[in-house]
């Protein structure tokens, strides 16, 4: 997602880990720790989402109860452990909660009791105060917690997407589970949609597959999709038409869900902040932004709701009793088709 690689918490474990096996190869005087030093060490998070901010770095592990530890790190890499607090948002179905974060002595870790994580996606925004300055930022974090977001993008890395490739209507390629899916904005009307596409990267129905996607840019929201006509795509609204610096998209299958951030690695830090890239989710389309019904009854036409192969045509979907028939017309035989 970002050119800039970090060494991850998990990665800095093992090498202080190294380097403490090489110690012990040395006299007793140069390898003994007293027990109080070995109390105060700053515990290391597992598989923590690390965000990237100015004066540092923030490594969160939120778990499904909702219980949070968080690492905050100095930009050489050094636990901050003096003069950190903070306090968390959560934004979910029951409304808003404000939740402390407070550091522990023992761990050197800021921790929090939060609301059980209950939705597909639950917005946390952090506000985390370090020696007086602010580093903000949002979450949106899936029912099974950080954890989740950390396995989704181990699995996309196993069927990368060539660097630079895009989608057939022009918007970014992710690996979701066993999908892989496009997600694309009008920059005119705002309306967001997300195929899911084949081997050759042409769409299939979205079938019985429901799509939720976590925005953050200027401002951070949910937007729950529905399906398109035809079942070729699943539909929204995003409120703020400019290109988001994440994005979290869910995929719900009947059985289990899917969760990536779009473009994250594991053991790449999410940069946040002015210094943040966009992701190029917003393009200029030729989409319709309605469904126009004809005033016969049974026919609904679809202006350039289609894929690429349209050409300019509407569509007419003719519904008789149970049986569903489509064909296209040029414009010019239909005057009435026009935009």
């Amino acid at each position: 997602m970002h050119a800039k690689r970090v060494v991850s918490a998990v990665a800095l474990t093992a090498l202080i880990a190294g380097s403490s096996l090489s110690a012990g190869c040395k006299s007793s005087a140069e390898a003994s720790v007293t027990e109080e030093s070995v109390e105060a060490a700053p515990v290391a998070l597992e598989e923590p989402l690390t965000e990237e901010h100015d004066g540092g770095s923030v490594a969160w592990e939120i778990a499904p109860d909702g219980a949070v530890r968080a690492l905050v790190k100095a930009p050489d890499g050094k636990p901050i452990d003096k003069d950190v607090s903070g306090t968390l948002t959560w934004r979910g179905p029951n409304g808003e909660e404000k939740v402390p974060l407070a550091l522990d002595a023992k761990t050197g870790l800021l921790v929090a009791a939060g609301p059980k994580l209950e939705a597909d996606l639950t917005e946390v925004q952090y506000n985390v105060v370090v020696a007086g300055k602010p580093w903000n930022g949002t979450l949106h974090v899936p029912a099974g917690g950080t954890r989740v977001i950390v396995e989704g993008a181990r699995k996309a890395e196993k069927r990368p997407i060539p660097a630079g490739k895009t989608g057939p209507n022009g918007g970014i390629i992710q690996v979701v589970g066993d999908d892989t899916i496009e997600v694309v904005a009008d920059k005119a009307s705002g309306q967001v949609r997300v195929y899911v596409l084949d081997a050759n990267l042409k769409p299939i129905p979205v079938g019985d597959r429901k799509i939720k996607l976590g925005f953050v840019g200027s401002s951070s929201e949910v937007v729950v999709l529905t399906p398109g006509p035809g079942g070729l795509y699943c539909v929204g609204t995003v409120a703020a038409k400019v290109n988001p610096v994440k994005l979290t998209v869910v995929v719900a299958h009947p059985t289990h869900a899917d969760v990536v951030l779009v473009g994250y690695r594991p053991g790449v830090h999410v940069v946040v902040g002015p210094a943040a890239p966009a992701l190029n989710v917003i393009v200029a389309t030729t989409w319709s932004v309605g469904v126009k019904v004809n005033a016969a009854p049974g026919v609904v036409v679809v202006h350039d709701d289609d894929d690429d192969d349209d050409d300019g045509r509407a569509v007419h979907i003719h519904v008789h009793g149970k049986h569903k028939h489509k064909h296209k017309h040029k414009h010019h035989h239909h005057p009435h088709h026009r935009h």
